[in-house]
């Protein structure tokens, strides 16, 4: 499929709704739309790791196109043990491994673990949400690299990656980037 073909949208805004600014970039490729919803359910849900090539390689290629420092560290988002279990396997260390591979970067996918099984996001208000998320990562050690790239499937209001950005900013990680597939626009 062509990737002028996909819900394109603003890339590297300053999106200010995710971290406050916290975060030296964000790359949120794609509106959580057909196909991109279809691609990331499939490989979610069905265990489908195609789409993981397909959308590691696209964050790849337009994280390439930005120019600039790369992070020397590429970290996924933890899923808890249980959900990982169940699941045989994680969708955002899935998309990681690709996009690293394409830039020549080191994935870390044992560095943050998630130490609390939270409920699912979906269907929880921007409140329920951070509330869902808080205290649910910890340290397991500290990445090599002082820049890292912080890595999920989807993005909705940032509660999830923000949870996980502030533990590996509590253990003096100075820069992060936040990449994701996709990002669910949501009404203000």
């Amino acid at each position: 499929m062509c990737a002028s073909l996909l819900p394109a949208r603003d890339r590297v805004a300053a999106d200010s709704s995710i971290g406050g600014g916290s975060l030296a970039r964000t790359l949120l490729l794609y509106r959580y739309e057909y196909p991109v919803d279809h691609f990331i359910r499939a490989l979610k849900f069905r265990g489908e790791r195609v789409y993981a090539r397909v959308l590691g390689t696209l964050l790849a290629h337009a994280r390439a196109d930005l120019g600039g420092e790369l992070p020397g560290v590429v970290i996924p988002v933890p899923l808890h043990s249980e959900r990982y279990r169940r699941r045989g396997f994680n969708q955002a260390e899935e998309i990681a491994r690709f996009a690293a591979r394409r830039l020549g970067l080191e994935v870390d996918s044992r560095c943050l673990r998630r130490r609390i099984a939270t409920r699912e996001q979906s269907g929880l208000t921007v409140a329920e949400r951070r509330r869902n998320v808080r205290g649910a990562f910890e340290l397991r050690h500290v990445p090599r690299a002082t820049r890292v790239a912080l890595v999920d499937d989807v993005v909705t209001t940032g509660s999830t990656a923000m949870a996980a950005a502030r533990t590996l900013q509590n253990a003096g990680i100075s820069e992060i980037e936040l990449w994701a597939a996709a990002r669910v626009e949501i009404d203000p």
